[in-house]
């Protein structure tokens, strides 16, 4: 089982609602800068949402122990990524002030405070891991997981290499189900930006079967922290 008897007790106790996180929605807070995709809104939401799960009684985020070992695996290219791509749009942005300058355009432009982002960014995904409970998974857990691939359930597919999303799936739909058991009424979010795999290649909604299946623990899914804290009513 995922969750000990002495987690359930505690945690339907505190009657807070639970946010499962997946690894990419984690790793977006370190991410590139320059994305198309990153949104003010949703950073402000994830920094809500992290300042209420740190009070101990307002949410809980739970963390399935593959999202820790995909975090390490990923964490450093993701952030040299970061860096990289962040210094040659600072280095862009001053070459461009420069050429706007000597055509007569007046004003200060300032890129310093970029600087030392990625370690802000990087001290904020320590608070998140920090926070986490962590789930874990087991054999029983990984077999449902394989049984997915093997029936190309979302997020699996055929053709596609899924085992890693599909026992995070799984070890939150485990959980879940322990929860409601135990009497646990609190919203439960799954939060995971990784679109392609959960809403799939050209859809906007949650895939039907996987749908189906969180439906049944009455779990939602939110694409980004902006959804997540709506769904979590916080």
């Amino acid at each position: 089982m995922s969750l000990t008897a002495a987690e359930l007790a505690t945690l339907v106790a505190l009657k807070a609602p639970i946010l499962c996180v997946d690894t990419c929605s984690l790793l977006d807070v370190v991410r590139d800068l320059t994305r198309s995709t990153l949104s003010p809104s949703d950073a402000q939401a994830g920094m809500a949402l992290l300042t209420a799960a740190e009070t101990g009684a307002q949410l809980v985020v739970l963390m399935a122990s593959q999202v820790g070992l995909e975090l390490t695996e990923n964490r450093v290219d993701v952030e040299q990524e970061a860096c990289g791509k962040l210094a040659k749009m600072s280095q862009q942005i001053q070459r461009m002030q420069d050429v706007v300058t000597l055509f007569g355009g007046q004003g200060a432009l300032q890129v310093a405070h970029f600087q030392g982002h990625a370690t802000r960014a990087g001290l904020v995904l320590d608070r998140w891991i920090k926070v986490a409970q962590t789930v874990p998974d087991d054999a029983a857990v990984a077999g449902r997981a394989l049984s997915r691939v093997n029936a190309a359930r979302a997020p699996a597919r055929k053709g596609k290499e899924s085992m890693k999303d599909c026992v995070i799936v799984e070890t939150y739909l485990e959980a879940a189900q322990q929860l409601r058991v135990a009497g646990l009424v609190s919203p439960i979010v799954f939060t995971s930006s990784n679109t392609k795999e959960y809403h799939g290649p050209n859809g906007s909604h949650l895939l039907p079967d996987l749908a189906a299946d969180m439906a049944v623990h009455l779990i939602d899914y939110a694409p980004n922290f902006g959804a997540a804290k709506h769904l979590l009513h916080l």
